[in-house]
């Protein structure tokens, strides 16, 4: 215990060099000034879909509309769509779409973007999950309504719809730039609140406001997404006031330093953000569920939120325990438990037979995971194991990540429904190995036969009821060890004000004096 609390002291406090920030034009003190906010980084592409994640989200929900939104109650509101029903059996959605909006060459948006965008997105492995797996057929009757007919019902649909994963995007757009479709500023066609007037990748977008916007014009006028890797350069960043707001959540010393700001407000929430350790379970070492359970001893989760957030966090037993906050959460001690056991650990690696075998932990270069990463190295080798660390770029991981050329290596899933399918779902079943969520390509057939009884009913009870079951196989099967969720806390300028800091959507955002 000793190398591991000297080896967290050092993770923490370990000087991290700060890049030179963009170059910004001072602050004006009026309504009309350019807001700067920043994420760890901004999407590749505008065509949505063809990755998903959080950063896609934040720079293409500015752009493009969903049907319907949730607020941070959790209640459904009208979007692109004023009403909406689904049918008893949940196998019919017909939605009735407003006839105020256009796309922003002034084309008239209709159900036929809808269904393109559906049909479209179905064929995307890193939504398939969602679309195609649903999706039996569309219907449009009429240029303002969608009936939507389920192949199976799926209790978690409507919530993706509403989230980030339901951005629609303009048939006209594709139909006339092709593929070349959202690879330049002059080729982005949104109905969204903003549109954007220049793009440099991997450094950052910039956007103004549409005033003819069908949900009313936005309040803040023009606003840049900074892609800023370092969270430590993104605090410095709040506390000059060259930063507006950091959709980064923000942790630790940084949390208290920037909550003493009198220029600064917290937007603060428990977040569907789950962090894990995640093994690869078709072949190598973690095929065999020995080591995996053996890592699953050797964790101290408690460390891990330590390492990752400072503290500021919950450590938790599966995915998506975070209490009520989480439909469908069964709020379950499970059956099985993994004490932290390093000498168990270690037997259960001589049995598997990879005493002194080697391993490489990959990540991302960014925190959390780049520090987690370095964390769970000192885990392996405590347990017998060669471990070396290789952090890496954003997109050279995900890659590896679909070529299956990752062993084990730290990972969050972000939900953004609130729905505990969409994180038991996501990352157990079959159908989403890789990056559309299945991370440890684990492959199970009486899993995936609960999950879809879990998901095929509408009942809560009997849906918590599977859960259970789930629950308690993904623990015996351990094809990752769920660590921690963020509490998230979003810094802001005090000019801005928002009633749901969940949102990534700043047209939520307006000045507050």
């Amino acid at each position: 215990m000793k190398f591991r609390s000297l080896l967290i002291a050092l993770l923490i406090t370990s000087c991290i060099f700060v890049p030179a920030l963009p170059s910004y034009a001072a602050a004006a003190p009026d309504h009309n000034r350019v807001v700067n906010f920043t994420y760890q980084a901004i999407a590749p592409t505008f065509i949505f879909g063809k990755s998903i994640g959080v950063p896609e989200i934040i720079s293409m929900s500015q752009v493009y509309d969903t049907l319907l939104f949730k607020d941070n109650n959790g209640v459904f509101n009208p979007n692109l769509a004023d009403k909406w029903s689904i049918s008893d059996d949940g196998l019919e959605y017909v939605f009735n779409l407003r006839k105020d909006v256009k796309w922003q060459d002034g084309v008239q948006f209709t159900a036929k973007d809808v269904e393109f965008t559906f049909s479209r997105l179905a064929k995307e492995p890193a939504y398939s999950w969602i679309y195609d797996a649903n999706i039996e057929r569309m219907e449009t009757p009429d240029d303002y309504t969608i009936k939507i007919f389920m192949k199976k019902p799926n209790a978690l649909f409507i919530s993706q719809l509403a989230a980030g994963n339901g951005l629609i995007m303009p048939k006209h757009g594709f139909d006339k730039y092709g593929e070349d479709y959202g690879s330049a500023v002059d080729k982005i066609i949104g109905t969204g609140a903003y549109i954007v007037t220049d793009w440099q990748p991997n450094v950052s977008i910039t956007y103004k406001a549409k005033e003819d916007y069908f949900m009313g014009a936005p309040d803040i006028k023009n606003m840049v997404l900074h892609r800023i890797t370092d969270t430590n350069a993104a605090i410095v960043a709040m506390q000059t006031g060259e930063l507006d707001l950091c959709l980064t959540p923000i942790n630790g010393s940084a949390y208290k330093t920037l909550s003493g700001n009198s220029n600064i407000v917290m937007g603060e929430f428990m977040s569907a953000r789950n962090e894990a350790i995640y093994m690869y379970c078709k072949q190598g070492m973690f095929a065999d569920v020995k080591m995996r359970r053996a890592v699953a001893h050797a964790i101290s989760k408690e460390d891990v939120l330590t390492v990752g957030n400072d503290g500021l966090g919950k450590v938790i037993n599966y995915p998506g325990d975070i209490g009520d906050a989480m439909t469908a959460n069964p709020n379950i001690v499970p059956a099985i438990q993994y004490e932290y056991n390093l000498d168990r650990a270690r037997e259960l690696v001589k049995e598997a037979g990879f005493e002194g075998a080697s391993v490489v932990v990959k990540s991302y270069n960014t925190d959390p995971y780049a520090v987690i990463g370095t964390y769970l190295q000192g885990v392996l080798n405590d347990i017998g194991l060669k471990a070396t660390v290789e952090p890496m770029e954003r997109a050279t991981f995900l890659a590896q990540l679909d070529n299956e050329d990752l062993s084990i290596f730290p990972m969050g899933w972000v939900g953004s429904a609130y729905d505990i399918e969409e994180v038991l779902g996501a990352t157990l079943h079959s159908n989403n190995l890789g990056t559309a969520g299945n991370d440890s390509f684990y492959i199970n057939p009486e899993m995936d036969k609960l999950i879809e009884q879990a998901r095929g009913t509408a009942d809560i009870q009997k849906r918590k009821d599977y859960y259970t079951q789930v629950i308690n196989k993904f623990m015996e099967d351990v094809p990752y060890i769920s660590t921690f969720v963020f509490q998230s806390a979003i810094p802001r300028n005090v000019d801005l004000t928002t009633t749901n800091p969940k949102s990534y959507r700043i047209f939520d955002y307006h000045w507050a004096r």
